[in-house]
């Protein structure tokens, strides 16, 4: 694959994969009042804390997909047909497996799942009946993953995005007739089942048009090639596992020591969190596969040269959107959802401070990943989580929610954002403090400089009610990150590259022309 048709995929995957996370928010803005009308708050958490719960199980796919997708996005654009075919096999199989055991494991968690959290005991039956619904949802999630990952293998991760649009508009339109309909909080259980199978079918048909010669068979299968995909998939499910004591572990964390209508504020208060978080996540991880098969060439260089982009680039926008989102996030949820479901301005400015930490870990996470240096990486997570999970329990006895909260950028701060930079210098053989300065001495200055605008913002944005405030502390805060982080942040050879490219003009009309090849095949 060239270097041009690698770039093209990589913006065909950015804008198809914003389109998807802005789509998902815009849902997630209507949809969720619009729930909150049929259920009480309680009602809500449960599903909340379900979604957390499955996360979980998903984590026993050991990292058969992850270690797919790398392995097979550093083979030159899937051509040798005979080691997909065993690779897609024995992942496959594999899987489907990890699915009886998922749907055992799940009914007795839905048996237990009422009377682990604090749940009233009218609601009992039900939360038990819609975990049930929803450990099958995985379970079709996950036996279809080969398929996932091979469309990101082959950097087709516009198509994967679209089927995930797709997903999207099912679960919302049925979410919104079964509740309409008197399904109460079945109807978000029953919308998530329905919705992945129909994506997964989808996404196995998309593949076989892509792979003519694919064949997916249980003589192909074999466990020297499981070794290879599990012995590198274990590390990305340890890390996984890591990453959810780092990032799912606020809700059941603040259910236990706070209370579980907690759990609602702070869902409802990291809401746009979310928007940003995704969508400066998609430019690091579409990059994924892109670098795989650059550092498959052993094309050392050009690596190094895309890292130091994507980490400036995912820095500065994770610094800029977060300190947007809480400039004017007091009168959005105010607004939205009332003020009962605002979690507070330590929580909200909390949460701002843990979006950057993780974005600011994202660049190295994915070019070690694709130099298949995996182990060290995943060995931090563990030890971040660790310290988060500790740092949780004991804040949030000690402080509440906002020490739940704060755990997790300070855990982030005393690991991750040092140890990982430490990895990636030692891969490309880099003195650790250059390297660490290089990386971060703009993206903290940023920082310093865009923080007291953004809190000048939001006391602007406080004065104006509704709308109309959060839209005007978010807007000026944002202008003036942008306008920084362009001069502060980018290499000037980088500023000069996107200008004298038009980038800003050609990424949609690049996106389109390579949209329409993919579903004219």
């Amino acid at each position: 694959m060239s270097q041009s048709t690698r770039f093209q995929n990589y913006l065909a995957g950015v804008s198809t994969g914003s389109v998807r996370m802005l789509l998902h928010v815009l849902v997630g803005l209507f949809l969720t009042p619009f729930t909150l009308r049929y259920l009480d708050r309680e009602e809500f958490a449960i599903f909340s804390l379900t979604l957390d719960v499955l996360t979980w199980l998903a984590l026993l796919d050991i990292g058969i997909t992850a270690g797919l997708r790398t392995q097979a996005a550093r083979l030159s654009n899937l051509t040798d047909t005979d080691k997909i075919n065993r690779l897609a096999s024995t992942a496959f199989f594999a899987q489907n497996l990890i699915v009886l055991v998922i749907l055992v494991l799940g009914i007795a968690m839905s048996f237990a799942f009422p009377h682990f959290f604090p749940i009233r005991p009218d609601l009992h039956r039900d939360a038990t009946l819609m975990m049930a619904l929803s450990v099958l949802g995985v379970a079709v999630s996950i036996g279809s993953q080969t398929f996932s990952a091979l469309l990101v293998a082959n950097q087709q991760m516009h198509v994967d995005n679209l089927i995930g649009l797709l997903l999207i508009v099912i679960r919302t339109v049925l979410t919104v007739v079964l509740l309409k309909l008197g399904f109460g909080v079945f109807s978000l259980a029953i919308a998530h089942v329905v919705s992945r199978t129909t994506t997964a079918i989808l996404a196995a048909f998309r593949v076989y048009r892509l792979l003519p010669n694919l064949r997916i068979r249980y003589r192909l299968a074999s466990w020297q090639d499981f070794k290879q995909i599990g012995g590198l998939g274990i590390w990305f499910s340890l890390g996984g596992i890591a990453g959810m004591a780092i990032h799912s572990m606020d809700s059941a964390i603040a259910a236990k020591v706070v209370s579980v209508e907690a759990i609602t504020a702070l869902v409802l208060t990291g809401r746009f969190y979310e928007l940003t978080s995704g969508l400066v996540w998609l430019i690091s991880e579409n990059a994924r596969p892109m670098l795989g098969q650059m550092l498959g060439q052993n094309k050392m260089s050009e690596s190094l040269f895309a890292y130091r982009q994507l980490f400036g680039i995912s820095s500065g926008l994770a610094v800029v959107f977060a300190f947007s989102v809480w400039a004017g996030n007091a009168n959005f949820i105010g607004k939205w959802v009332g003020d009962v479901n605002y979690a507070g301005p330590l929580v909200d400015l909390a949460l701002a401070f843990t979006i950057i930490a993780g974005l600011w870990n994202m660049p190295n996470r994915v070019i070690l990943s694709a130099n298949l240096a995996v182990r060290g990486q995943c060995l931090v997570r563990m030890l971040e989580g660790v310290v988060n999970l500790s740092l949780s329990v004991w804040l949030g006895l000690k402080y509440g929610l906002i020490g739940v909260v704060a755990a997790n950028f300070l855990a982030a701060l005393l690991t991750s954002m040092w140890l990982m930079p430490l990895l990636t210098a030692r891969m490309f053989k880099y003195s650790f403090w250059r390297f660490l300065w290089d990386d971060a001495s703009r993206a903290v200055l940023l920082m310093i400089v865009l923080f007291p605008i953004a809190y000048v913002a939001r006391s602007v944005a406080m004065n104006i009610s509704g709308f109309g405030g959060a839209f005007a502390g978010a807007t000026l805060t944002g202008i003036s990150g942008l306008v920084l982080g362009w001069f502060m942040v980018l290499d000037k050879s980088v500023r000069e590259r996107v200008i004298l490219s038009r980038l800003h003009v050609k990424i949609y009309d690049r996106a389109a022309r390579l949209l329409t090849r993919s579903f004219a095949r």
